[in-house]
């Protein structure tokens, strides 16, 4: 039997990972195996690991992780998490990194789904200031 695609869990601070789940679906429309869990303001860390372990175990640890920054309570649970399970993902998660790895997740899993995510998101982030310019320039900027 073939596996299926891996479940992609959306971890954050507060509710960025909702929104960007949200944001991703407007894109893409309705995506299945998807979820967002946000560290809420005061909740307890430990309560969190719970929470995460148990979305974790519930997909049988056929997931790939987008966490907001390394250092972080998200993060930290992750890690713990990782102690007992192999476990891929990324930190840094914004927009054109979800579109990729939910794009690529078909094809790629584990490392080289997590370092073709990273290298597009490098790649997304750019200075507009030279583009703003040029289109000031031929009116488009007004």
């Amino acid at each position: 039997m073939e596996q299926q695609v891996p479940a992609i869990l959306v971890i954050s601070h507060g509710f960025f990972c909702r929104e960007l789940v949200n944001s991703v679906k407007m894109v893409f429309g309705d995506v299945t195996r998807l979820e967002s869990l946000p560290l809420e303001e005061g909740m307890d860390p430990e309560a969190y690991e719970e929470q995460l372990n148990r979305l974790i175990d519930s997909y049988d640890g056929n997931v790939f992780v987008c966490v907001d920054i390394m250092g972080g309570t998200p993060f930290k649970s992750l890690a713990k998490a990782a102690r007992t399970r192999c476990l891929y993902g990324v930190a840094g998660v914004s927009m054109p990194m979800l579109i990729e790895v939910l794009s690529d997740r078909d094809e790629m899993r584990g490392k080289e789904l997590a370092a073709q995510a990273a290298s597009v998101c490098r790649d997304m982030i750019m200075d507009l200031s030279e583009y703003m310019e040029k289109m000031h320039k031929i009116g488009l900027g007004e």
